[in-house]
């Protein structure tokens, strides 16, 4: 075990603490203050420095290891192509400062993924458990949020469940109900962490009990608001996230060399689960009365079926995007890439497709190594509740932050793998 105890200088619980603080107010998502906080969070290099923490710190092997500067250039192009080509088109509104407007989302995304790749863990008390005190505070805040948001809409339209709008909590804007639904996803996620996590509690029996007390929390929101929300998605995607992380940990050592054709069978997997899951749960919940008639009345008329086979089918038609085609449902295809392809074309689509592909590797490098094993399950459960959102779900055209926070999640990924990968090297017998 390479992990072994230390007991840090109180010094470094303070820019852990910064850390956190900052990212529970991002996930908030107050107008201009979290933005602020994400674009600004690049500061805390020069807090850094000034304080000589060295809390934030690469070196030329970790970027060899994890190609973070290939993925962060590949990020980028996304950015500036997607947003010119949204501008372009118009489909951002006519009152908009193009410029600032394509720097600011550039800059606000890329920040996230920068600021989760930069900041060395080993170097905070706690390490690798600090890696899910860091990404907890991010992903309990947006449950909060959501939360309120759900609940101030429940308050003015006591019948949210059936127009599927909510308000947002500081804005009251009209918002799509996906998008509090992928928040309260990745709360329910949490548990299935402690019952994996469940039989190697006492490799790290203390923690263990601190993440069961903040799981127990997250949960009781988020499966409480789905319920008032009556999102048939998050209960249906935390079972096959159930099943499908299941199998990670139990055959992940034997997929390292067919991880590609494992993740693009799993997408298949998805829809077809997603449409077999939507009938039972459907049906059995609403007979015993825990839903509305909705379960009941809608099924599988979603329309998001129907919505990826004609996108499939016209993007290649339409390969510059402009939303050329029409939808048999809703404005948009719900599939991360298949919105891109959507709106501005197959070259964004192809640059996010390359970019999530590069970072497979390094959570396979994290499910393989002999990190604690709470550790590997909290992040292979994270990897793929996101990328269930991410197949589901419109990410960027319903939450630019939901996309910004999935960044900076693939960036602790990235880190931790070639922290890994480090120590095996400077483990490893001469």
């Amino acid at each position: 075990m390479l992990y072994g105890k230390s007991r840090p200088s109180s010094i470094r619980y303070i820019p852990l603490l910064l850390i956190c603080s900052l990212l529970f107010i991002t996930g908030l998502q107050v107008p201009v203050i979290s933005i602020l906080a994400t674009i600004l969070s690049p500061l805390l290099l020069i807090v850094d420095k000034l304080f000589g923490w060295q809390i934030f710190s690469i070196n030329k092997s970790l970027l060899r290891k994890t190609r973070f500067l290939q993925s962060l250039v590949i990020l980028t192009l996304f950015c500036i192509i997607y947003w010119s080509i949204m501008v372009s088109y118009n489909l951002l509104g006519e009152d908009q400062d193009v410029l600032l407007l394509i720097v600011v989302q550039t800059v606000r995304v890329t920040s996230f993924y920068i600021v989760g790749f930069l900041i060395n863990y080993t170097r905070l008390p706690g390490y690798p458990y600090n890696t899910i005190v860091v990404m907890s505070s991010l992903v309990g805040s947006t449950v909060l949020y959501a939360g309120l948001s759900v609940l101030r809409t429940l308050q003015i339209r006591p019948s949210l469940p059936k127009i599927r709008i909510y308000l947002d909590y500081w804005t009251n804007r009209e918002m799509p109900a996906t998008g509090v639904g992928d928040f309260l996803f990745l709360g329910l996620l949490y548990i299935l962490i402690v019952f994996y996590a469940y039989r190697h509690k006492k490799e790290s029996q203390i923690f263990y009990i601190f993440f069961v007390f903040v799981s127990a929390i997250f949960v009781f929101f988020s499966f409480n608001i789905t319920i008032l929300l009556q999102n048939r998605l998050a209960l249906m995607a935390t079972a096959i996230s159930f099943v499908t992380i299941g199998f990670l940990l139990q055959f992940g050592s034997k997929l390292k060399f067919i991880t590609l054709p494992l993740f693009v069978g799993l997408f298949a997997i998805v829809s077809v689960g997603v449409n077999i899951l939507e009938i039972i749960l459907s049906t059995a919940l609403a007979q015993l009365g825990v839903f509305n008639k909705r379960f009941l009345s809608h099924g599988t008329e979603s329309g998001r079926f129907d919505n990826y086979q004609v996108a499939l089918e016209k993007i290649w038609q339409y390969p510059f995007g402009g939303r050329e085609f029409n939808l048999p449902s809703s404005k948009w295809v719900h599939n991360l890439w298949l919105d891109v392809a959507y709106d501005a074309g197959l070259l964004p689509m192809f640059l996010l497709l390359l970019y999530f592909i590069l970072h497979i590797n390094c959570l396979f490098k994290i499910l393989n190594s002999d990190l604690p094993k709470i550790v590997i399950v909290y992040f292979t459960t994270l990897s793929i509740g996101i990328l269930l959102n991410m197949s589901l779900g419109p990410i960027i055209q319903g939450s630019v932050f939901e996309f910004g926070m999935t960044c900076f999640f693939l960036g602790i990924v990235a880190r931790l793998s070639g922290e890994v990968e480090i120590s095996k090297k400077y483990s490893a017998p001469k």
